[in-house]
């Protein structure tokens, strides 16, 4: 394993543990395991089989989507914040996308994780999170 392979599998590893550590202890009604937890996985499994063939770009969208993960399960982790409200957004995309309104969906992703956390994720982070979503839900291949 090359040493930037190697550092970032680290540093994805240790967002993994981090995200277990901030589990729910109760799983709720719609996720056994939280979508945040899932996605640092996803990250840390696209590191160790495609790390190689991966472009700059591509790296570095991990990286980003990694910082985000991290900067909400901290909060939680330190007690800033807790599940409620995620979980509870959640739901609302999920109705804005059952009835076609992608875009007011990313618009109140925006609009309600700056209220919890303090900063609007980007366009693009929003619009990503809402495509997940719909791919999750079968509303988008």
């Amino acid at each position: 394993m090359s040493n930037k392979k190697q550092w970032m599998y680290e540093k994805l590893n240790r967002l993994v543990k981090l995200c277990k550590a901030t589990e729910p202890d109760k799983p709720d009604d719609e996720h056994l395991f939280q979508p945040s937890n899932i996605e640092a996985f996803d990250l840390l499994m696209e590191v160790d089989e495609r790390y190689d063939r991966m472009t700059p770009r591509e790296i570095r969208e991990i990286m980003v989507e990694a910082n985000e993960i991290w900067k909400f399960r901290r909060k939680i982790y330190n007690g800033d914040t807790d599940w409620n409200w995620m979980s509870k957004l959640d739901d609302e995309l999920e109705a804005f996308i059952n009835k076609d309104q992608a875009i007011n969906a990313i618009k109140h992703y925006r609009n309600e994780f700056k209220k919890q956390m303090g900063t609007a994720p980007s366009l693009k982070d929003s619009k990503d999170y809402v495509d997940k979503m719909r791919v999750r839900m079968g509303k988008m291949k």
